[in-house]
């Protein structure tokens, strides 16, 4: 899915931006591979269109000034070019300083190009968007969207009560960034449940988004994420089950290129244990540098603990079944490690184990959404 967003929360702010470069299916360019689904020769897949490779589409300007894109990659590239320019007349960057110059410049003036920027403006943050459109608003939140895609963000703002968006100030970036994990869950329950079995690109997940947060006086790409989608049942004593992993993807960053290793995870019956499949780390360039991306089999220089965790579970009833997201951020790794769980691969085999407080606070979880759909 080809999507940016902006927005503030209360005094803080966030950009979102997908990863994916797409075309019609009559691109010259071979299909890429994705993070998140590797299709067996045999499935179906996207009939009109082809993911065509893998980009960061947010540009860290500086510490004060962050931009996100949609659009052609050559019109991008231009308004990158644009930046360095402006900066070189005069360092001091504004939202309204770049969107007076994209209008002015008669390649980009009418190029299929938008763009959403944050800027620190004195003591406030500005958001400023090129061809890109206000979402939802409030007193403490204010949404810009752009891209094909711009609905899904504007839909999955629109189901928060506004009381939701009142949070204290000592929470703003976990809670905001937690707010976009949210919605990047329910494009992993589209594409793992889905299978590609899809007319566009619309719901495809693709192997993640990049996240910008304010926080500590400046502007930080959100590094450390740990993305998992694993099914659970009920035993008969009422104790939710949970199964390792069948899916398993980390994003974080080395300098400037976005590092996402991902995997499957298979149970042999055979041999009664795990296997992965398809470990594979992307290295993901800025949109300046897009022919550098790359992809590697069997590397394991991405480790599988993170800061926040995006745990999307499928519950299997006798009935039916739901599928709901757990979202939370912890203390760096070894929190990660105590309070969610351990995991390593090394060749085919994978070590998995969930702490005990992640069980419990899970299972807590699900009986709460089994409580509210149904009182």
């Amino acid at each position: 899915m080809t999507m940016i967003t902006g927005y503030r929360l209360k005094k803080g702010a966030f950009l979102q931006a997908d990863i994916l470069l797409t075309g019609p299916k009559t691109t010259r360019m071979g299909p890429s591979p994705i993070p998140s689904f590797s299709p067996d020769d045999g499935s179906s897949s996207l009939s009109a269109h082809s993911v065509a490779g893998l980009c960061q589409k947010i540009l860290m300007v500086n510490k004060h000034f962050a931009v996100a894109f949609a659009g052609r990659v050559a019109a991008i590239q231009d308004a990158a070019r644009l930046i360095d320019s402006l900066l070189a007349q005069c360092p001091d960057l504004t939202g309204k300083r770049f969107a007076d110059a994209l209008l002015s410049d008669e390649q980009l003036k009418d190029a299929q190009l938008s763009a959403v920027a944050l800027s620190v403006e004195g003591d406030e943050i500005q958001i400023t968007n090129h061809r890109a459109a206000v979402g939802i608003s409030n007193e403490y939140f204010e949404l810009h969207v752009g891209g094909s895609g711009s609905q899904h963000a504007i839909q999955h703002f629109e189901q928060y009560p506004p009381y939701a968006f009142d949070v204290p100030w000592e929470d703003i970036a976990a809670q905001g960034t937690c707010m976009a994990l949210h919605q990047f869950a329910g494009h992993v329950v589209d594409e793992f449940e889905n299978k590609y079995e899809s007319e566009t690109i619309n719901d495809l997940f693709g192997g993640g988004y990049e996240i910008v947060a304010y926080h500590g006086g400046q502007f930080h790409k959100i590094s450390d994420v740990v993305y998992v989608y694993a099914e659970a049942e009920f035993d008969a004593d009422g104790m939710l089950q949970v199964e390792l992993p069948k899916f398993l993807l980390k994003s974080t960053y080395h300098g400037d290129d976005l590092k996402i290793r991902s995997m499957e995870i298979h149970y042999d019956e055979e041999d009664d244990n795990h296997t992965t499949k398809n470990d594979r780390t992307f290295t993901i360039a800025p949109i300046t540098r897009y022919h550098e991306t790359h992809v590697e089999e069997g590397c394991e220089d991405v480790d599988l603990s993170g800061e926040f965790l995006c745990f999307v579970i499928k519950v299997k009833r006798p009935t039916n079944s739901f599928t709901i997201p757990f979202i939370k951020k912890y203390d760096g790794p070894m929190g990660f490690a105590s309070k969610a769980f351990t995991a390593a691969a090394s060749g085919n085999h994978v070590y998995f184990v969930y702490s005990d407080t992640f069980r419990s606070e899970l299972q807590a979880h699900v009986l709460m959404f089994m409580h509210l759909r149904h009182p």
